[in-house]
């Protein structure tokens, strides 16, 4: 693990390193397909920077939720933000909801917006899961498999590594996919990493659980993955009839 960076006389957290640039190549990236789609750039990074602040907050208040036995005597702590008291996968929710209703109140055609931000946000998913391997954060399950990196002394699945491999895979499949109708290339990224964290989340060591040990983070993956199927099937029928 290497949770400290020094660069030079700088020492920086490489977790909020890799934040930091994988927000702005994300954007940089979908402010580039904005305007190659006759969008406005700049609207990427309004609607980054309020997906940001809404994930932050939420994602927050979910991990001191989860934690409310740590805080429940100590209110004080709650609004000292670190990079590991974060429920990132959570609070990404309604940084996505946010997203959606700014695109909505700026008129912003959302199917060529959504293709604009799919390849960005894909590399930028794989650059924060590998800053979280640097800082040793969602860490995955105990292995003996001979990629197995050490993590406190244990043997663990690199599940950040899956979780950026996935992604980068999901970024040349959507590169170099040739859509039919705005909108199929971001739910082709949409479908790839929900089915990804499916089978990723499996070997995730840090997991909420309901029920009889049902994982959130999997539940929410295939509904996302439902939906996106959902939605390409329906959208091609709409092709077929028009032609």
């Amino acid at each position: 693990m290497f949770p400290i960076l020094q660069i030079g006389p700088a020492v920086i957290q490489s977790f909020i390193l890799a934040l930091l640039v994988a927000l702005w190549l994300g954007t940089y990236l979908t402010e580039r397909e904005c305007k190659r789609r006759n969008l406005d750039g700049n609207e990427a990074w309004n609607v980054v920077a309020l997906a940001v602040v809404a994930t932050v907050l939420s994602a927050r208040l979910v991990f001191v939720l989860q934690n409310w036995g740590v805080y429940a005597n100590n209110l004080a702590p709650i609004v000292s933000l670190t990079p590991n008291a974060l429920s990132l996968d959570y609070g990404a929710l309604l940084g996505i909801i946010v997203a959606y209703a700014y695109v909505r109140w700026r008129k912003i055609p959302l199917a060529r917006f959504a293709d604009a931000l799919a390849p960005g946000a894909l590399i930028a998913i794989a650059m924060i899961a590998f800053g979280q391997f640097l800082s040793g954060d969602a860490y995955g399950m105990p292995t003996d498999l001979p990629w197995a990196v050490s993590f406190w002394g244990e043997r663990l699945h690199p599940v950040q590594l899956y979780d950026a491999l996935a992604a980068l895979i999901g970024w040349v499949i959507v590169t170099r996919f040739h859509p039919r109708f705005d909108g199929q290339r971001a739910l082709v990224a949409i479908a790839w990493y929900s089915a990804a964290r499916l089978f990723i989340d499996a070997f995730r060591s840090e997991a909420l659980l309901i029920g009889e040990g049902y994982r959130v983070n999997q539940i929410i993956a295939l509904i996302v993955l439902l939906l996106a199927l959902g939605m390409m099937g329906k959208a091609n029928e709409v092709q077929k009839t028009d032609a």
